[in-house]
């Protein structure tokens, strides 16, 4: 627990968690954080508790800002002490929610009442207001349907009374409901607009390459090729050896968004888009003209957060083969435009783009073998044995693990080659838009080989936890594995046993 009481730091308010757990104290500057701490501490744990100074003078500003590790505590310290006094101070002092640094200027409280929840198909509003109504009073349930069918689309706003009710809610409720506060109408409509129309916002938000002279040249060139060739003389990132990035999108958003954001880097000649609906996530491979805008791709979009919220993940595409294919298709390409020009094909032209292409071919598939340590590392954060055979289907089960994936899991072909390596592997599985799977082997010591080995291993840039799975039935419908994941035992009626010291996946 810290104290704040004077000096400076690194205030930063952009990620709060949990949300809204921060609270804003308008108050008598003649009160110290001794006055303030003991009148807020009995609401709950206080993480931080800071006192903004004059710099010249020392003297407080007459604020302060607490942050609570439950959002719960912050909404009943706002119900308990807005307009109350403390100590011997006659002037009352007021107690809100703490704006965020990228919140808008809508200050309706109604964004702290209401909350976005994941619903089946075949949920009714009686069924998710009785369950909601155990937090507080529920003023409305609205779910989300198809204007056509009538169809659940699988989602509902819960609205409180009171912000109190609606942080306990989004604390306790079901997990299956995924709770999180909604984002009022008028910002998810900006939110909404910001996607189609994010372009600016990104130009306006990358000052390496949009200098203050950005417009002048952006506005002086006529044709697109002078323009991008202006933009490129801007960008100052080294190249590296590759010209193409490989991204995946999670949740997955359609292939115009993907596009639209990689274009805004100067030299995109394609863009390979695949969708995977059943995982929940999409994927693209995207190839520059210039080894430097392939670097500077992955240099400011990796991480980048649509503003609704999906983020993406970019990195280096160098596999030889994949440059080699890139590099045969540009050339037969130009080579049969060149013929189209002309009016009739060059065949001996032709011969010599087929001869390259298979001089390339070979030496991205020799001479270049890969160790496996390096190979490994390439796609596993830790180092793994050889693959071994599988066992049999008919095996009998000895011991069964439990995976948690974040942001999704891979495909099954890439976990079976890596929990295969430590023998005895039966089957690998996962189930649609779930982050969740299990790994069954036929002996004891290969499934706690793989749980020494792989838990907290990144693998292709999916963090996972492996967890022995316990065997012993379960009575509950629903177990909570994490904050963040949910077991249903409709699929496997297994308790899974979770240590305390492995709910963290930093």
């Amino acid at each position: 627990m810290n104290s704040w009481s004077q000096g400076t730091r690194n205030d930063d308010r952009n990620d709060d968690k949990p949300p809204y757990s921060r609270i804003f104290v308008v108050c008598n500057k003649q009160l110290r954080v001794e006055d303030l701490r003991p009148a807020f501490e009995s609401f709950g744990d206080i993480e931080d508790l800071h006192m903004p100074r004059v710099r010249s003078t020392g003297e407080s500003k007459g604020i302060a800002y607490i942050k609570y590790s439950k959002t719960s505590s912050a909404a009943l310290a706002i119900q308990e002490m807005h307009l109350k006094t403390i100590q011997n101070s006659s002037k009352p002092i007021r107690v809100m929610v703490a704006a965020q640094k990228n919140d808008s200027s809508n200050t309706n409280d109604e964004k702290y009442k209401r909350l976005f929840i994941k619903v089946h198909k075949e949920a009714t509003e009686a069924e998710i207001k009785q369950h909601f109504s155990e937090f507080g009073y529920v003023d409305s349930v609205h779910l989300q349907r198809n204007k056509l069918t009538e169809e659940c689309r699988g989602f509902a706003y819960v609205h409180y009374r009171s912000f109190l009710d609606a942080a306990k809610a989004y604390e306790g409720c079901d997990k299956k409901y995924k709770a999180i506060f909604a984002t009022p109408k008028d910002e998810l409509k900006r939110s909404r607009n910001s996607l189609e129309n994010f372009v600016d916002s990104f130009h306006s938000s990358n000052s390496s390459i949009i200098k203050d002279n950005y417009s002048d040249h952006y506005s002086q060139t006529r044709d697109d090729t002078s323009k991008r060739d202006s933009i490129s003389s801007l960008i100052r990132t080294r190249p590296q050896d590759y010209d193409t990035v490989s991204v995946t999108c999670s949740p997955q958003v359609p292939q115009k968004y993907i596009e639209k954001l990689f274009n805004l880097i100067p030299g995109m000649t394609q863009c390979k888009y695949t969708a995977d609906t059943y995982n929940g996530y999409c994927k693209a491979t995207v190839t520059y003209e210039s080894e430097k805008s392939a670097a500077y791709a992955v240099e400011r979009l990796n991480s980048y957060e649509f503003p609704s919220g999906e983020i993406i993940s970019v990195k280096p595409d160098d596999n030889p083969i994949s440059k080699a294919a890139n590099n045969l298709t540009s050339m037969i390409v130009n080579s049969l435009k060149n013929s189209g020009d002309a009016g009739s094909p060059d065949l001996l032209q032709l011969a010599d783009v087929i001869a390259q292409a298979s001089t390339l071919l070979k030496a991205a598939t020799s001479g270049r073998e890969v160790k496996p340590e390096t190979q490994q590392e390439s796609f596993c954060s830790v180092s793994l044995p050889s693959p071994q055979p599988l066992a049999s289907n008919n095996s009998r089960v000895a011991q069964r693990c439990f995976l948690v994936f974040k942001p999704h899991p891979p495909p099954i072909s890439i976990l079976k080659d890596v929990f295969c390596r430590f023998g005895d592997l039966i089957d690998v599985s996962t189930f649609p838009n779930k982050t969740f799977g299990f790994a069954k082997y036929a002996s004891v010591k290969a499934a706690q080989d793989a749980i020494k080995t792989l838990h907290g291993a990144t693998l292709y840039g999916t963090k996972m936890k492996v967890l022995e799975a316990d065997e012993k039935p379960s009575k509950d419908d629903k177990m909570n594995v994490d904050d963040e994941h949910i077991v249903d035992h409709d699929i496997d009626r297994k308790r899974i046993k979770l240590h305390d010291g492995d709910n963290n996946m930093s």
